[in-house]
């Protein structure tokens, strides 16, 4: 599913590197979550030389969390590991931060929930989650909680799918979806909201140009503005939105600015008894 090209690649390289470090293939991962100590530093030595190899600090993820039942993006730094996938899951289980919840951001995933182990073979995911995972609600709130983890973990390259366990036992259905097989994007598609900007995103900063990406669920139009801290306005776009599509593109600003600003996000469904909806964040901003 997409998220973009620029972003699944740099992770590609990232994972690969990472996985080397780590002596496990890309691809191909068997994880912990109780073993996800950073590494800083690898070293080897030989008789004449000594060659010294630094692993970032930090990496940049996607993380999944809710606005209400429909789905919202965070963007965040985190401590690598040898397996982002694991640190990215583990900080999304965490919940959203002070700043990501005055965003609007929030989670429902059940807290004391625990991340026992990933596994990724052949672009299949298998997380093995405490038993706090699968905690009863209402079937919104399940299908949110199910895409939540299915959204995050999609947004690295080599993977595509997702199975669950709970205290290593499959899980073979939650919130109406049928999760017999591993599923994707395309079945958890209800926590949608009408246009879902995974690009910029709560935490993101827009440097040098304004890249926008993202997916619609609805059938209509939906307009994206980058205003600056009064309410002037920076760059703005009004496309058409279809079911399902994905969209990518790079929005000339009108004026150059420095400073804090806000996203705001329209989508208008073409049935007009249909409301409109609206989701507004601030990002720094360095045109």
């Amino acid at each position: 599913m997409p998220a973009g090209t620029l972003r699944r690649s740099a992770l590609t390289a990232m994972t690969c590197a990472l996985s080397i470090l780590a002596l496990a293939a890309c691809g191909t991962t068997s994880s912990s979550a109780r073993s996800t100590a950073t590494t800083a530093h690898s070293t080897t030595t030989t008789a004449a030389t000594k060659t010294s190899t630094t692993v970032p600090a930090q990496i940049a993820v996607s993380l999944y969390f809710v606005r209400g039942a429909d789905l919202g993006v965070a963007d965040r730094s985190i401590a690598s590991s040898a397996d982002p996938r694991v640190t990215a899951l583990q900080a999304l289980v965490s919940g959203p931060t002070p700043s990501e919840a005055a965003a609007g951001l929030g989670t429902w995933i059940p807290p004391g929930t625990v991340v026992r182990g990933l596994q990724v073979r052949g672009e299949v995911a298998t997380v093995n989650f405490s038993p706090q995972f699968v905690e009863a609600g209402p079937p919104a709130v399940l299908s949110a909680r199910l895409a939540q983890v299915v959204y995050t973990l999609t947004t690295f390259p080599n993977v595509e799918r997702v199975t669950l366990l709970v205290a290593k036992s499959p899980v073979t259905s939650f919130g109406g979806v049928d999760m017999s097989s591993p599923i994707g994007r395309s079945q958890v598609t209800a926590a949608l909201p009408g246009v879902l900007l995974e690009n910029p995103a709560v935490g993101s900063s827009v440097s040098g140009s304004f890249h926008i990406s993202g997916i619609t669920s609805i059938n209509g139009t939906y307009d994206i503005q980058l205003l600056d801290s009064t309410g002037g306005l920076l760059a703005s776009v009004t496309n058409t939105a279809v079911t399902g599509a994905t969209f990518s593109q790079t929005i000339p600003f009108r004026r150059a600015y420095t400073g804090t600003g806000s996203i705001r996000v329209f989508a208008r469904p073409a049935d007009t008894s249909q409301p409109v909806e609206a989701t507004q964040f601030t990002v720094q901003v360095n045109s």
